[in-house]
């Protein structure tokens, strides 16, 4: 079933991307049309180093977005990703939305990635470095969260620019799942209250307070609360400088009770060095504060760590290659328990239009 749906993917992006026919059809109906493709290879440089030590094509995606009418807008999104040694297609979004029905809001209805946070609104290609932190792989997923519903965002009419998006989605699954999941007790709900700040016509800052909730089918009640920050400054498409921050803390409590909390962050910074070329830094930082000893039953002392440096080369906004170093390293009591050192080289193209994101 996977080698059948991969087949139809690829075949499909082919023909849309080389008939000159279907290209000449399209003319004046508004449809665009993106592929992209992210390649990464990664090393490790020690004996823990979980690195797959091969090329692999992590993921090929195509999007197709366009006016339906004039009212309504649809996006069609689809990924092949690489997974376990093998590529699995599957559907990322396919959503209807307007802002002209309800002054001064925006809504999707359909399958999307959920809006909250910064890197849980872009898609994996679109991240400022390779791979996510600690933080987001846990809390969200290697790459994200999508999920089925409603989202609804609307420009308060204040004299500052504050926006509010409320969510609510099935919540069968949560993170990257290839199952139906369950119908949970009670379904995923979320907020994203942000505020952004103009410092000039190509800089600002973005902050944003977010709660996500839902209850599984098993009774696990799950909270995640957590803040993000984003700054920028650009000189015409060349951003000079970057700023990047998410703080997250989780809460679970399950049939019996029993809670587990988790809290964690990253800082990154990128600098631009030339007119293609950017230097970035990040530091991450995760706690799991209920970790206990199996014999003693005592919380445990545990922090990890992580920290990264990378080069990007941006040759346009269609094509980058990016080597990264990066180190995490887990301690528990004073004692290192594991650590993971590892070089990345990522290659990413994009083929065709690339919808406009925002800030």
């Amino acid at each position: 079933m996977h080698y059948l749906m991969r087949k139809i993917f690829f075949t499909l992006t082919i023909i849309l991307l080389c008939s000159k026919t279907f290209s000449q059809g399209l003319l004046g109906t508004g449809l665009e049309i993106a592929v992209s493709g992210d390649m990464l290879y990664e090393q490790g440089l020690n004996s823990d180093s979980q690195a797959n030590e091969l090329l692999t094509m992590r993921g090929a995606e195509i999007v197709f977005f366009s006016p339906v009418d004039h009212q309504f807008n649809g996006v069609l999104s689809a990924a092949a990703h690489y997974e376990d040694g093998q590529t699995v297609f599957e559907l990322h979004e396919l959503y209807l939305s307007s802002s002209k029905i309800i002054p001064r809001s925006n809504f999707k209805v359909g399958q999307f990635f959920l809006g909250i946070g910064r890197l849980n609104r872009f898609h994996q290609h679109d991240w400022p470095f390779t791979r996510a932190p600690k933080i987001h792989r846990s809390f969200f997923d290697d790459e994200g969260v999508y999920d089925s519903g409603l989202e609804y965002n609307y420009l308060l009419p204040t004299t500052h620019s504050l926006n509010l998006t409320v969510g609510l989605t099935s919540g069968h699954s949560y993170g990257h799942s290839h199952t139906s999941g369950s119908k949970p007790k009670v379904p995923t709900h979320y907020f994203r209250l942000s505020s952004f700040s103009p410092f000039s016509s190509t800089s600002g800052l973005d902050l944003g307070l977010n709660y996500l909730g839902r209850t599984d089918a098993q009774k696990n009640d799950m909270k995640l609360i957590g803040f993000d920050f984003t700054g920028k400054s650009k000189h015409g498409r060349i951003v000079d400088y970057l700023f990047l921050s998410e703080i997250w803390y989780k809460s679970v409590e399950n049939a019996n009770k029993e809670v587990s909390e988790q809290v964690g962050t990253y800082i990154f910074n990128d600098f631009s060095t030339g007119q293609f070329t950017n230097i970035g830094f990040r530091l991450d930082a995760f706690k799991d504060l209920s970790k206990t000893n199996s014999i003693t039953n005592k919380k445990i002392n545990n922090i990890s760590y992580g920290a990264l440096t990378q080069l990007t080369y941006t040759s346009s906004e269609f094509a980058k290659i990016r080597f990264t170093l990066a180190h995490e390293f887990d301690r528990e009591e004073g004692h290192t328990i594991a650590k993971d050192t590892r070089a990345q080289l990522q290659l990413i193209l994009i083929i065709g239009s690339h919808p406009a994101h925002d800030f």
